[in-house]
């Protein structure tokens, strides 16, 4: 397995913790970093079967009528770009083998509106639709393209424009059917199962995880 992100320090406490894993310090915003990431997988590993992007950056609060043309950029070239940009690296190295399994992570906010997301509802609506897009396109080739769509986890995103999180999360909890909000964990079983050939004969579909928000 191979890590990447633009944490030096989180990558070295994940490599310390799990020895067997590879990391990579990169921002997938920037130049070729995507296809760097791909190809040492590819050199580490000898093949590329799997594919999870779960990175992202949120604002909260936002009124699109005061958002500047650089806070739009920044939030499709994390949320969007970037995760367009991997993939794309990625679906070469696998489309060789004809197998494999790419996740990519939306959220809750690209199917229900919420006020104050403007942006990223629409560049996680975006994640969805392109994964729908490359499930068509690469499903001939043995490839399985799908999206987990987490709702509110207890994450470091989670405190985004929002340091009173640890106070909110009970009344968050109140308005979900399992009334807790989530936690990493449980993003973990979700993820190996798309991965995995247990979901063999799954594509394009998105995986809602979320306590049962969206269903309400």
């Amino acid at each position: 397995m191979l890590a990447t992100g633009r944490d030096e320090n989180r990558l070295a406490e994940l490599r310390e913790e799990y020895p067997s894993i590879a990391v990579y310090a990169a921002d997938l915003t920037a130049g070729d970093a995507a296809d760097a990431c791909a190809a040492l997988a590819v050199s580490r590993f000898g093949r590329l079967d799997g594919l999870v992007h779960a990175a992202g950056i949120v604002r909260r609060g936002e009124d699109i009528r005061t958002t500047t043309d650089q806070e739009w950029s920044l939030m499709r070239e994390t949320n969007l770009d970037a995760t367009f940009r991997l993939a794309r690296a990625c679906l070469r190295e696998m489309v060789p083998l004809r197998s494999g399994s790419v996740v990519l992570v939306g959220s809750q906010l690209a199917h229900v509106a919420a006020p104050g997301y403007a942006s990223y509802c629409a560049v996680k609506g975006g994640v969805e639709a392109l994964v729908r897009a490359l499930a068509v396109d690469f499903g001939p080739s043995g490839i399985r393209v799908n999206s987990l769509t987490p709702g509110v986890v207890h994450t470091p995103l989670a405190y985004v424009d929002r340091p009173d999180f640890d106070d909110q999360i009970q009344s968050i909890a109140a308005r979900l059917p399992l009334r807790r909000i989530g936690q990493p964990e449980d993003m973990a079983g979700p993820a190996v199962f798309l991965l995995s050939d247990d979901s063999a004969w799954m594509t394009g579909q998105s995986v809602v995880v979320d306590g049962g928000f969206t269903i309400q």
